[in-house]
């Protein structure tokens, strides 16, 4: 078989949030999703979380986790709600293999964002790479609670 990979565009981008389902240092591959936009939609626990829609014209960066089918079935089941794509087409990057995001179905929301899960998915990136990362989110209200945080990966 062919080897598989995760689109990653949010929170496991984050060493700590991706550890928390694979153990272990893991080696990840830069990577361009085109058509998609980042997207605050996924309502949870009272809170707006992480998707990507499709918008022609857009691109997220992200990264490519490579994982075999045991560690592909534990992230289909961290990630309850969003549904495995096949974007391999999708990417700018060629690949020997599938990759898959996990999109959740596109709502509008009102919900806040916790601060600490921007910081989760921001982690390690520089300024001006987070400034844009935010702007070309599309997002609600930002949740200032770092002083005591809502999202547990925070950085």
């Amino acid at each position: 078989m062919s080897q598989i990979y995760i689109f990653a565009y949010g929170s496991l981008m984050n060493p700590n949030s991706l550890a928390k389902t694979l153990v272990g240092k893991r080696t990840t591959i830069p990577a361009i999703l085109s058509g998609y936009r980042r997207k605050m939609s996924v309502p949870f626990g009272g809170y707006a979380y992480l998707n990507i829609i499709p918008e022609p014209g857009s691109d997220v960066r992200g990264v490519l986790i490579p994982v075999d089918e045991h560690e592909f079935s534990q992230f289909t089941a961290r990630e309850e709600g969003y549904r495995k794509t096949d974007v391999t087409r999708s990417l700018r990057e060629s690949i020997d293999g599938a990759a898959y995001a996990f999109i959740a179905p596109d709502s509008d929301t009102d919900l806040r964002v916790p601060r600490s899960y921007i910081e989760t998915c921001t982690f390690g990136m520089a300024p001006k790479e987070k400034q844009e990362w935010i702007e070309n989110t599309i997002l609600s209200e930002i949740e200032e609670d770092l002083d005591n945080p809502v999202y547990e990966f925070h950085a």
